[in-house]
Order: C-alpha cells, then structure tokens, then sequence
C-alpha cells in the first residue's frame, strides 16, 4: 500500500544488467512509485489536445481508478505570453465539452470538470512562502476537500500536466493536506522544473517541491505511449473517436500522450525503471521567470523519473482505450 514516508518508500534505482541473449527490458526493475490504482484520483491540466482525459475516463469507466476530480488551468497573459486569459477560458470550456462527449460515448464514472487557478502564484516580497497572496479557485477547494476525503494510507493522487498553481495553491489554503496528497506531474528535463510548465509558474513549482510528495516525469526519457491516428482511425464510431482524430497533439511527440506519463503507474508498476530523489538545487532564470533547479538528496522528499519502458505506456494506453468494460450504453 503507498505511503509518503521515504523509509517505506525506498527508491530502487534500476540495475541495467546485461545476460546473454536477453533484452535490456527483460533484466529492468521497476523503480519504485508512491502510487498505483488505489489512490483517489484528480486531473489537472492548462490543455485538452493531449489524449490523458480519454485514458483516465476509459480507467474510470472500466472500475479501475476512483476519479473524483478534474480541472483547468494555467498562468495567464502577460506572465505567461502563450496563454491570454480567454483562451484559458476556453480551454476550460472545451474540457467540459470533452466530459459531455466521454459521457455520450458511454463512459462512466467521470465527474464534473471546474475551472482551476488563473496564475501565476507571486513569489513575496518577503520571500516566505505563507504570505504568498492566494489565488482561490473551485479546483483547489477540489483538491483539499477530496484530500480529507481519503483513508488513511491511500493519499489524493493529483495528476498535473501543466503548472502546479491549483495544487500549491489548495496548499497555501489549507497546509495540512500536505501528507494527505501526492503530486505526479510532466516537465521537460531531469534536471529542475525548468521546462514549460515550470516556467508557466516557478514559484507554484517550488512552493510544491519544498511542501508536497512529488513525482515529475520529464521529456529526456521519451515516455510517451503512442496513439498514431491510423490506430485511432480503427476504434468504433463515437464522440471519442472523433475527438481524438482532430486533436493536435504536443510538438514534442505528434503521435504521443505527452502529458500522459503520469498516469500509466496506475496500472503498471513497471513502467517507471529508473528514479531518483531529489530536492531543492537553487533557480534557473529564463524569460525573466525563476524556476527550481534540483539537486540529488537521498532523503529528498520528490522523485524524478529518469528512466521509463515507452513499451508498456504504449501497450497500457491500448489495453484502457480498447477495454470493453470500459465503454457502455451511452446515457439517455
């Protein structure tokens, strides 16, 4: 059963070994996660091009994954150049309208979507984290609610594919979720949260580095499942089919679920094979944004992911979409 102490949490670093006529991925063990399918789970994200909302509604759907929450969000224009405020607005929107199909393509078990956080969170003057003025939204008083809503050894998994602001957020709310939730979120490189979501909210990103259980899968590992659109041409007709073939997915794989890392340890224990732990290194400025950089601590309290099996992302995302446990009788 998952906890969040780093005794019972041991990181097991994969042991690359080569024996004659095996593959590597035979000889891989799997690094060791603080999470799987029996952490209550919420979806945060600042985008709905990637496909994360059809795996987690197929998980959900199936009876694999209790999902109890999901929303949108993102730092805004001009901190953040990419994102004007409406077309975070409509981001909110269209991920609403994604729930509307999932429910119509007979996908069960899905809640309702609320808007997250507008950032950026400001860093202080003062430099102390607590009097970081807070930035209320429904998706963070989401976040604490299903936090307390947990057992006990079974903390709230919040799965994040854009800036951490929802999440450090319900945290300046509410400090005593902090051993009640795990944080699994994407960014670019092993080294720091300097990649785009990082830079989308660098004071977010150390607010939950220094105060929450963090797992960060990044690009330099290549995780993503693919999801190629002469696959998805092959599934049955429905809204999330259609869906699905007129997404543009992320640049940094045009076939893959970039922001769908996160997500697979779920159901695959063995997807992640090499981690580390790791704590806070100092800031990286770029832009004018200030982002944590890590440095290695044993006794960190945040794991990066440094090593994955693309393989198994790829076979699981299949193994949820193609389920047919998961798609039922459209609701009247």
């Amino acid at each position: 059963m998952p906890t969040l102490t780093n005794t019972s949490l041991p990181l097991i670093l994969t042991l690359l070994l080569m024996a004659g006529g095996c593959s590597n991925e035979a000889l891989v063990q799997p690094a060791q996660l603080p999470y799987d399918n029996s952490n209550p789970v919420i979806y945060d994200n600042d985008w709905t091009n990637d496909y994360v909302d059809w795996y987690l509604m197929a998980l959900a759907s199936a009876g694999d994954i209790q999902y109890v929450g999901i929303s949108t969000s993102s730092s805004i224009a001009p901190y953040n150049r990419y994102m004007p405020a409406d077309a975070l607005a409509r981001e909110q929107q269209r991920r609403s309208d994604i729930v509307h199909m999932g429910r119509s393509s007979g996908l069960r078990n899905i809640p309702d979507p609320v808007p997250g956080s507008f950032g950026p969170l400001v860093r202080p003057a003062s430099g102390r984290l607590r009097d970081t003025v807070i930035l209320d939204s429904p998706g963070s008083r989401q976040i604490i609610k299903a936090a307390h809503a947990t057992g006990a050894g079974k903390p709230l998994l919040v799965i994040v594919g854009g800036p951490l602001t929802t999440v450090a957020n319900a945290w300046l709310m509410d400090p005593s979720i902090a051993d009640k939730i795990i944080v699994a979120w994407f960014d670019n490189y092993n080294r720091g949260m300097i990649g785009f979501n990082g830079w989308s909210d660098g004071w977010a990103a150390y607010i939950a580095l220094q105060h929450l259980a963090l797992v960060q899968f990044t690009n330099d590992s290549k995780p993503y499942a693919q999801a190629p659109k002469s696959r998805l041409m092959q599934l049955p007709e429905s809204p999330a089919k259609e869906f699905m073939l007129a997404s543009t997915p992320d640049v940094l794989d045009p076939q893959g679920d970039v922001d769908g890392p996160p997500a697979i340890p779920l159901m695959r224990k063995d997807y992640a094979v090499r981690a580390q732990r790791v704590s806070f290194g100092g800031w990286h400025r770029r832009d004018g944004h200030s982002m944590p950089l890590f440095r290695d601590d044993p006794d960190g309290r945040a794991i990066v992911v440094t090593g994955v099996n693309q393989d198994v992302a790829t076979q699981e995302w299949w193994r949820a979409i193609e389920n047919p446990d998961a798609w039922h009788p459209p609701l009247q």
